[in-house]
């Protein structure tokens, strides 16, 4: 970090190359790192030429020679091991690793499940047009975010930036967390019950021109990592997710078809009479369009869809003479 020029691994040479080079790309070569307070080496698998799978767990020839790591897999491992980590905490060695797994093969499904992504109310709500049953899953953000927005806005006016930053990492991991627990929710309901996951196509809320982009804006939830969490989480388990067109899901009628603006969380259609919560009802004209497009055949029609997909594990390694 004193010299950020000096790049090369040759002006390490204590240190072994292979840790020298990702320290060099994590640490030394980004202009926003000033200080490391908890230190971690990565290290590339280069291809499995760095980190190698033996029996009973990993070996990393150039750092500790034959000695072997012993770690345990959860899922298959397709090829070999990317990246990993070591770290420590509290006076102990830590390992996390980075590998790709294959995806389960696709279930044979029984229709789809809607699921209506929101940022007041609930995270995610699901509703199944087979039994008729909505689920609210996750917390209701909105009073957190506001919390937050406050709590920032009074810093960023005292100009401890320090503090802003921190808020920032634990609106953040809140954030990953809320998605993380929302997303294996989702996806246990539709392993559980046979069902496609269908989602909204949102890509495009933000360009100009976008009939929702002010709202959008203003909603501060990641609804691309619940996205992103709910697709591979469903990919392990061999579940199906398919996106449909968004527009007027939260207007529309899921009994009649036709469009009316809810009143706050409430939907009443004056046409057929329906009643319901505006979040259960988007959700259910989420799933009746997946149903639509699906046609029945949700098992096939998404099978391109599967592919390898990276998955990261922590566990407790034996390299506490490094």
């Amino acid at each position: 970090m004193a010299n950020r020029q000096q790049t090369s691994t040759r002006f390490y040479p204590e240190i072994p190359s292979v840790i020298a080079k990702s320290l060099s790309t994590k640490y030394q070569r980004n202009p926003k790192c000033h200080k490391v307070t908890h230190l971690s080496l990565p290290i590339c698998g280069e291809r499995g030429e760095v980190v190698k799978i033996v029996e009973g767990g990993l070996r990393l020839y150039r750092i500790f020679k034959n000695t072997v790591i012993p770690c345990q897999f959860p899922l298959p491992v397709s090829g070999f091991i990317r990246r990993i980590e070591l770290f420590k905490r509290a006076g102990r060695w830590f390992m996390s690793y980075t590998y790709n797994t294959p995806c389960a093969e696709p279930v044979k499904t029984d229709g789809c499940v809607g699921v209506d992504r929101n940022s007041v109310g609930n995270v995610a709500v699901l509703a199944d047009p087979q039994n008729g049953k909505a689920r609210h899953f996750g917390f209701n953000p909105a009073r957190t975010k506001a919390c937050w927005k406050r709590r920032k806005r009074k810093l960023q006016k005292q100009g401890k930036h320090r503090l802003l930053h921190r808020i920032g990492r634990k609106q953040a991991r809140r954030t990953k967390y809320e998605n993380h627990l929302t997303a294996k929710q989702v996806v246990d309901y539709a392993a559980e019950h046979r069902r496609a996951i269908v989602l909204e196509k949102l890509e495009g809320v933000r360009k100009p021109g976008s009939n929702i982009r002010s709202y959008s804006e203003k909603n501060d939830w990641s609804f691309a990592q619940l996205s992103d969490f709910i697709r591979y989480k469903a990919a392990l388990r061999g579940v199906p997710v398919l996106e449909v067109d968004p527009a007027y899901t939260s207007q529309e009628c899921s009994r009649c078809g036709s469009r009316h603006k809810p009143d706050g969380k409430s939907f009443q259609c004056p046409v057929c009479g329906h009643q319901d919560h505006r979040d259960s009802n988007a959700a259910f004209v989420i799933a009746k369009r997946g149903n639509d497009a699906l046609g029945g055949l949700a098992g096939d029609s998404v099978r391109s869809r599967c592919g390898l997909l990276v998955v990261r594990e922590s566990g407790k390694g034996k390299a506490a003479n490094a």
